[in-house]
């Protein structure tokens, strides 16, 4: 599975969500709030509030999740 990311520059890239190595927070930027993915990589949404941000984060480690758990069934 692919994911949408932004480097710190805020180039876009593309990567393979088991090639992330996820550290993730929820940071402010600019009044409204962003999914930090690890040091290098933040989402590319912007969030009005943090609890949403917060949503779209746990969603992403359930996506996550979901993908190692198929994995291991083979």
């Amino acid at each position: 599975m692919l994911i949408k990311l932004k480097t710190n520059q805020g180039e876009l890239k593309v990567k393979d969500v088991l090639d992330i190595d996820f550290d993730m927070s929820v940071k402010e930027a600019n009044g409204k709030f962003v999914v930090r993915i690890n040091k290098n990589y933040t989402d590319t949404e912007l969030y009005n509030t943090k609890k949403e941000a917060e949503e779209r984060m746990l969603d992403l480690a359930d996506m996550r999740n979901s993908l190692e758990e198929e994995f291991r069934q083979f």
